[in-house]
């Protein structure tokens, strides 16, 4: 008899820690928002597109004989800057009567507000004779890059789709 008490006794005690279980697992589960489930972890309402201040510029007209360039980026008293070693940039990019070299240089600002209408400015230094090219631009309210062309010589082409569209404005 005692046998028989103490093995209903484990029974209930079983039952009861399966019942339990399965409440406290319903109420973990009752308790997790929907989003928490799914597979991405931001929601629509509190995702919203970053507006990263991005330049992209390029160095145009390079000939066998420019040298290596330092690119700068300069927006609200931060700057981005890169060094284009000549022979192996865009050295490639040069034509066979060694004109046309071009570079592009991508300057991203992460941690940065940029307001619409905010000026920045784009140089490019040739390091063989010290020539400083610079021009300003500034930041349309779209979310997208900003886009400023530099030429090294005198001859500006106009195969640019960048120079196209400011010419049109």
């Amino acid at each position: 008899m005692l046998l028989e008490t103490k093995r209903k006794q484990e029974l209930t005690l079983a039952f009861l820690s399966v019942s339990l279980l399965g409440l406290v697992a319903t109420t973990v589960l009752n308790n997790i928002s929907p989003g928490a489930l799914a597979q991405t972890t931001s929601s629509p309402e509190t995702e919203k597109k970053k507006d990263i201040f991005k330049v992209i510029m390029t160095v145009q007209g390079l000939d066998q004989n420019t040298g290596d360039i330092v690119t700068i980026v300069s927006v609200n008293g931060e700057s981005r800057v890169k060094l284009f070693d000549d022979s192996k940039t865009y050295i490639n990019s040069v034509n066979a009567n060694g004109t046309g070299g071009l570079i592009e240089y991508i300057a991203t600002f992460p941690n940065m507000t940029v307001k619409s209408s905010d000026e920045y400015e784009v140089c490019a230094l040739t390091i063989k004779d010290s020539n400083l090219i610079c021009e300003t631009g500034t930041n349309s309210p779209a979310l997208r890059p900003e886009f400023k062309d530099l030429y090294i010589q005198e001859e500006k082409p106009t195969t640019s789709q960048a120079a196209e569209i400011s010419s049109e404005e």
